[in-house]
């Protein structure tokens, strides 16, 4: 025969029921919020984590893309340093070449051993009434040049007037003319005395006594008529440039067909 519990005792157990039932239902909600939220957390990281290897991709990519431009950058620099030193090369060569050709033009003033030959009007009075014989013609200062030229000098320069007086450069366009009682060189007119001075090579100043050139007129005319004649080996002369203008009107370089 079946005995029925109490009211109360009925009611104890339901309560205790609900209890256990509610305490389930808060323990199963809290796994189930940490479980969601460690999904949160894991889909948080693994969206940070490839953030950053996005953003790691993109910094290495534009360090080999900076990298390939520094070495192109580089290699340009090489490739101008290499241009610059050959310039300069050739600027060196040509400025050697100009060099050369100014000096062979005799538009540099140049220095070495040479000879200094002064000659000058004579002191004696005219005898025979010929005024011509006593004075320095320009066919002496020619012939004294030529002496020099074949004697081996290789620069000249003539001055007139006296100490100090500017001098003449000769060069390949250099005329020397008879005006009077001057003597026209290049563009300047020069009186007595006349200094010619010139450089060469050991023996110059032998050569140039025993020329021809010399002997055959300008030394004859120096003892007949006593012309002023000064002449003296030096181991040092100076010739100064050239100053004018040097440029061929009628004369042009032939073509290699020609």
């Amino acid at each position: 025969m079946s005995r029925r519990l109490p009211a109360r005792r009925r009611f104890k157990r339901s309560s205790w029921a609900i209890s256990i039932a509610a305490a389930l239902a808060v323990i199963g909600f809290i796994g189930a919020a940490q479980w969601n939220s460690s999904l949160a957390r894991q889909v948080f990281v693994t969206s940070a984590q490839r953030i950053l290897v996005s953003e790691a991709e993109q910094a290495q990519r534009l360090q080999e893309s900076l990298r390939a431009q520094i070495e192109e950058a580089e290699a340009r620099v090489r490739s101008f340093q290499e241009r610059d030193e050959g310039s300069r090369s050739a600027q060196e060569r040509l400025n050697q070449q100009v060099a050369a050709a100014r000096l062979a033009a005799g538009l540099t003033t140049v220095s070495g051993p040479g000879v200094v030959v002064e000659i000058a009007d004579s002191l004696n009075p005219p005898e025979d009434g010929q005024l011509s014989n006593y004075i320095v013609l320009v066919d002496d200062v020619r012939d004294l040049v030529t002496a020099l030229w074949a004697s081996g000098a290789e620069a000249i320069s003539i001055a007139g007037g006296g100490p100090g007086a500017p001098a003449e450069r000769l060069v390949a366009t250099t005329s020397i003319y008879g005006v009077g009682a001057s003597i026209l060189v290049n563009t300047a007119f020069l009186s007595p005395p006349f200094r010619i001075e010139a450089i060469g090579p050991d023996g110059l100043y032998d050569r140039f006594l025993g020329h021809p050139s010399f002997l055959t007129r300008v030394a004859k005319r120096i003892d007949a008529y006593g012309l002023q004649f000064a002449h003296e080996e030096r181991a040092e002369v100076v010739v100064p440039g050239f100053i004018g203008n040097t440029r061929l009107r009628y004369g042009a370089p032939l073509s290699e067909e020609e």
